[in-house]
């Protein structure tokens, strides 16, 4: 939870104070600091009752700057909250692209209409004293540019029965798209912040001053530093009590299982013992090497090409076409077309049903569970990975790299210098099993090539390609945009006379070097906010302490 220093209009109209409360914002440990621009005459008329007041005590817009300037000097991110127009033209004109907008706004379409046309600009959205029907009338204008929604009671202070908390569940609910904050204008420090906290809120909000002996702006509900020091210490702390949105024992917690876990003896009970295997580590050790299945991975929820997986190709659609591809193995005990659980996904799993397919259905975020889910179902002692994108992964090469992986004892089995969309990979549920009590959150095991990059103990086997072909690795078979289903189409068209699901890289090689290339240096997004060179990537992969390789030329 990002914590932000309030100043509204605590600066009581002064530079210096200003500038005060910025210099205490970073000392008392905020994440950022916020304030609220205003030209009094864009924002009220002349004969409202606080027209002078804000006159008199409203900073121009080149104190900001000021104020901007020597933000970033300190190191003090900021968040502005522009009270109309001109507010905002100004913080644009300095380069600021992440501002609040108040809830005054909320309705104020002339406002908010041009807003929606600066693309470039993601706003923390107000919420006080708004109504539903409200919200979604700004939403549907500036929605694609809300990253938060802040709910808030305007009292001063808040008592603690206004606060209402689980607007946050709300917003949660109707809202998922957007993160939550919390502007809390209450006096306590601790309690409803970490509440506000396990809430999952993303943003606190808290007022901060110098003195609130001067008696002037917002003084109730305004923490002095050392009140706001106390309380972002708190908040951090506490925050390691969250841990991750997952159902996995953490690395502290694993010394344990060996001590408590009953283990299964030979008569076939469990019992607290010194020697022998829990059951789970039981199975995967007992299931045969070679019974190899293949899970189909695939999901609806593509937003590049929404439904890629169910768009034609050749006599059907992708996802049967690929299926039925796999199912030509020689060496694979059976395919399952492996989906979410999620009622989204139904679709594509009734679809598989009409087809043919065997369906399983698992855990939506974490692949590796509903691999293992399958596999645990199947008494598999190896399973692929196969995403439902790439239509032209080769059944030959599985079939090669199933034979490695028995005759050599292999944790895991992949090919190397193909194109994106053509090799699977092939893991020993045994050594799945373990890694998968190894990772930190299976929540990014859409990323297990990663882990294994990370895995200098696994047995690995690799099948490196050779052709005439230059930067043959960088040809992109996989459909994930619609020039990439266009290309698909494309080179499917290219064989009329040849049954397309046998057709292997050896066929396609003749046809595919006149493809464009993928950018080298594209980044490729990895777990926790972390990239890598795509280059670097399969670089990495090539270059694996493999224990045992084989070359096939093309």
């Amino acid at each position: 939870m990002k914590i932000i220093a309030e100043s509204a209009f605590n600066h009581n109209g002064s530079l210096e104070y200003t500038i005060a409360l910025a210099n205490a914002s970073k000392e008392a440990g905020a994440d950022y600091f916020t304030m609220q621009l205003m030209d009094v005459a864009a924002f009220c008329v002349e004969n409202y009752s606080k027209y002078q007041i804000y006159e008199e005590n409203t900073l121009s817009f080149k104190q900001w700057k000021t104020v901007f300037v020597h933000c970033e000097k300190i190191g003090m991110p900021i968040i502005p909250c522009v009270l109309d127009i001109p507010s905002f033209d100004f913080c644009y004109a300095q380069g600021i692209r992440f501002m609040k907008l108040h809830a005054t706004d909320i309705t104020n379409a002339t406002m908010l209409e041009k807003m929606a046309t600066y693309k470039d600009v993601t706003f923390i959205l107000e919420t006080q004293c708004a109504t539903n029907l409200e919200l979604k009338y700004a939403l549907n204008i500036i929605g694609e540019q809300v990253v938060c929604l802040m709910q808030g009671f305007s009292n001063y202070p808040t008592e603690v029965e206004d606060l209402n908390l689980n607007t946050l569940d709300y917003f949660k609910e109707e809202y998922p798209q957007y993160t939550t904050g919390l502007a809390d204008h209450s006096l306590d420090t601790a309690h409803i912040p970490l509440m506000a906290m396990a809430k999952g809120c993303e943003y606190l909000e808290k007022h901060i001053t110098i003195t609130r002996n001067n008696r002037n702006f917002d003084y109730q509900v305004s923490l002095y530093p050392h009140e706001f020091a106390v309380m972002v210490s708190q908040v951090k702390h506490y925050q390691l009590a969250l841990g991750d949105y997952k159902k996995h024992p953490s690395k502290s917690e694993l010394p344990y299982r060996t001590v408590m876990y009953k283990k299964l003896l030979e008569d076939g009970s469990f019992k607290r013992a010194d020697e022998g295997m829990d059951y789970m580590t039981h199975q995967f050790q007992s299931f045969k090497k070679e019974d190899v299945g293949i899970a189909l991975i695939a999901r609806l929820k593509s937003k590049r090409l929404p439904l890629k997986v169910l768009k034609p190709i050749h006599d059907t659609i992708l996802i049967d076409f690929l299926y039925k591809r796999l199912n030509t193995s020689k060496k694979v005990k059976d395919t399952f077309l492996s989906t979410s659980n999620l009622n989204e996904d139904a679709p594509l799993a009734e679809k598989g049903k009409e087809f043919g397919h065997k369906i399983y259905r698992g855990h939506a975020v974490s692949v590796i569970d509903r691999m293992l889910e399958l596999a645990l179902q199947e008494e598999w002692g190896g399973i692929f990975r196969v995403t439902g994108d790439n239509p032209f992964t080769d059944v030959g090469l599985i079939d090669t790299m199933v034979e490695m992986f028995v005759e050599h004892d292999l944790d895991y089995v992949r090919v190397n210098n193909v194109p994106f969309g053509v090799s699977a990979e092939l893991f020993s549920t045994k050594y799945l099993w373990e890694l998968y009590l190894k990772m930190d959150n299976p929540m990014h095991s859409e990323y297990l090539t990663l882990f294994i990059l990370q895995d200098e103990n696994a047995k690995k086997g690799c099948i490196d390609i050779e052709s005439g072909i230059k930067d043959l690795k960088y040809i992109n078979l996989s459909v994930d945009f619609q020039a990439d289903y266009d290309r698909a189409l494309a080179l499917a068209s290219k064989y009329p006379n040849k049954d397309l699901y046998t057709l292997s890289l050896s066929d396609l090689v003749s046809e595919i070097d006149s493809l464009d290339r993928e950018d080298k240096n594209k980044m490729i997004k990895l777990p926790a906010g972390e990239e890598v060179k795509f280059s670097e990537f399969l670089d990495r992969l090539a270059t694996q302490n493999y224990a045992v390789r084989k070359k096939i030329t093309f």
